[in-house]
């Protein structure tokens, strides 16, 4: 849990001296980190609970948080991408 803290702290200092963009993707991020750090420290885990099957194709489960997650760190990698062209 210390370490996901400090995680979140560091988001938060980036989140603070970023620019507009960046300033919505460090959000997504850290509302999806404060997310699982809020289910670990009251549940002592993180319930998943989005599972996908279609067909014999299996996805591994998650949740909300973690789709938050995802998607700020890959807007952020894409931004990135676009930003160096």
């Amino acid at each position: 849990s210390f370490t996901i803290g400090s995680v979140i702290i560091i988001l938060m200092y980036a989140l603070i001296v970023s620019k507009k963009i960046d300033k919505l993707i460090y959000s997504i991020i850290i509302g999806g980190a404060l997310g699982n750090f809020y289910d670990r420290i009251l549940y002592k885990a993180v319930p998943d609970f989005i599972d996908l099957h279609y067909g014999n194709f299996h996805w591994f489960t998650f949740n909300l948080a973690d789709i938050f997650i995802t998607i700020g760190i890959v807007a952020y990698i894409f931004k990135d991408l676009i930003m160096r062209q």
